[in-house]
């Protein structure tokens, strides 16, 4: 059954969906180089910066490919292969998007185990109930710490392995 959590990251992914398909490919080259611009960038900022510079790189990425995007004279194609492109690049977007909401949440490293345990025991139990019983929140958390590029750009306050 999904949680209050699944429902929020599926409604960000629909969205992103839905404003792709719209915006067209202009959209869809923005959202992606964006996207890579970040991943490439967040593992070599994060030993530098502060974690709370990490969502204004994102935003300043993805305003300023926003605007160079919309300088890049694109052909004219057809509506239906606009909604294609735009979908795609939104598709992308949503995805990481929603992977974002289900990682976010704080975990803490247990000593005695040397594993993390996510979410916290520090959070309200209504938000820890909603992740706990979320059937994609915890693999994607797992997925996301393990793979060392995904960690620098989705958890950068993991400092252990």
């Amino acid at each position: 059954m999904l949680s209050w959590l699944d429902l929020m990251a599926l409604l960000v992914l629909a969205a992103a969906v839905a404003m792709g398909i719209r915006q067209g490919a202009h959209f869809a080259l923005a959202a992606i180089s964006a996207l890579v611009l970040y991943v490439l960038l967040a593992p070599l900022v994060t030993p530098l910066v502060p974690s709370f510079v990490l969502p204004l790189l994102a935003l300043v990425l993805g305003l300023g490919m926003a605007y160079v995007a919309q300088l890049i004279p694109l052909t004219f194609l057809t509506p239906t292969l606009e909604g294609i492109i735009g979908g795609a690049g939104g598709l992308l977007w949503g995805l990481f998007l929603a992977i974002t909401i289900w990682v976010s949440f704080p975990s803490e490293f247990v000593a005695s185990t040397g594993a993390l345990r996510y979410p916290s025991e520090q959070i309200p139990s209504g938000v820890k109930d909603g992740i706990v019983s979320s059937p994609f929140a915890r693999p994607m958390f797992d997925w996301a710490a393990g793979n060392p590029i995904l960690r620098a750009a989705l958890l950068p306050y993991i400092n252990h392995p």
